[in-house]
């Protein structure tokens, strides 16, 4: 899964790009000992103030093959997550689209169309995050010829990327995804639900599923109001959300990027109702379901994060481990050399 090409290593387009400009970058596009890459960065365009502006995306597209309405959503959340995940303040934040869709004329697409831009109507208001800019590509198809010369055409899939920009008060509160230390408590918030349909686990592994991610703006949004406090309050020591392939991947990318290890408990990961229990660690462990992030804290703030998070859906799952491995309890053993040169094969090719 970490070698897919959705999901490993893209260092090598990232250092094409100079993200250095007039030296104000706080959080870079590969972060950790491990240079991971970051859905999100920090930058400081103004030295003389502490306050920052956070940027972030969100990318739609397989979902969509399925239900455009709820790919926009997922691509709604995806941004929001990953720039709260950072320390964005979700008060301060404003979204940009990119549709980029596929012959225009066909009445099936247009439909898909109208189903998209009413998710981005939905949850733009739901979310209380206005779009201030975007564009469209509207005919993305190829045309040529096939082997016997007769003339065919490729659409591509309709796709929507999501760009979220916003303020962060204090640059000091900014967040990394890599772990920080042995002994630091990791926690899981938002619930997992049975949502594998269409996601990178489906597309390596074949197996049946229907339920794409759906995304409940209101529960996301109070969790993220939460999280904003918790930022502030300067007890989050590292934070990812969790994207294409799902919280295990979350957690591999956050152990890379800190070079260290963890124990995990996939049994105390929060979890919707299924019925698909012959499959529940799958379920858990590579399900794309929305408005999750996975933090790290040390030890001492365990209470003071308790406290914030008492009415929402959050679990302590394990702890990080200054040996470099990452053992799930009754399910795998795996060390870091091996996770990380499955995620930098690209470095390879």
């Amino acid at each position: 899964m970490l070698s897919r090409p959705n999901i490993r290593s893209k260092e090598f387009i990232v250092v094409q790009y100079d993200h250095e400009v007039q030296g104000s970058s706080i959080l870079k596009p590969l972060q950790g000992k491990g240079r991971v890459c970051s859905e999100a960065i920090v930058s400081r365009p103004i030295l003389s103030s502490n306050k920052g502006v956070v940027k972030s995306q969100g990318f739609g597209s397989s979902y969509g093959e399925i239900d455009t309405y709820h790919m926009a959503a997922c691509a709604i959340d995806t941004a929001i997550r990953n720039y709260v995940a950072a320390g964005g303040n979700i008060n301060h934040l404003a979204l940009l689209d990119n549709f980029c869709w596929c012959d225009a004329y066909n009445p099936e697409r247009l439909w898909q169309l109208k189903r998209a831009a009413e998710a981005c109507y939905d949850f733009a208001t739901a979310f209380k995050t206005p779009f201030i800019s975007g564009k469209d590509s509207m005919f993305n198809n190829f045309k040529g010829y096939d082997e016997n010369g007769e003339k065919v055409m490729i659409p591509a899939p309709p796709s929507l990327l999501i760009s979220a920009i916003g303020v962060i008060e204090n640059i000091e509160n900014a967040v990394s995804l890599d772990v920080k230390m042995p002994g630091d408590l990791i926690y899981v918030l938002g619930t997992t639900h049975d949502e594998l349909s269409r996601s990178e686990y489906q597309l390596y592994s074949g197996i049946d599923n229907n339920n794409v991610p759906k995304v409940d703006a209101k529960s996301a949004r109070k969790l993220y109001e939460r999280y904003n406090q918790a930022i502030k309050d300067g007890i989050i020591a590292s934070a990812i959300a969790p994207n294409l392939g799902g919280l295990i991947i979350a957690l591999a990318k956050s152990l890379i990027a800190g070079d260290l290890g963890a124990e995990i408990d996939l049994s105390l990961v929060p979890i919707g109702k299924t019925q698909n229990t012959d499959i529940i660690n799958k379920i858990i462990m590579f399900s794309e379901s929305q408005s999750r992030i996975l933090v790290t804290i040390a030890p001492q703030n365990q209470q003071r994060f308790e406290a914030l998070f008492e009415d929402a859906a959050y679990s302590c799952i394990g702890k990080v481990t200054e040996k470099k491995v990452l053992n799930i309890k009754d399910v795998l053993k795996v060390t870091m050399k091996d996770l990380g040169n499955s995620y930098y094969i690209a470095k390879a090719t």
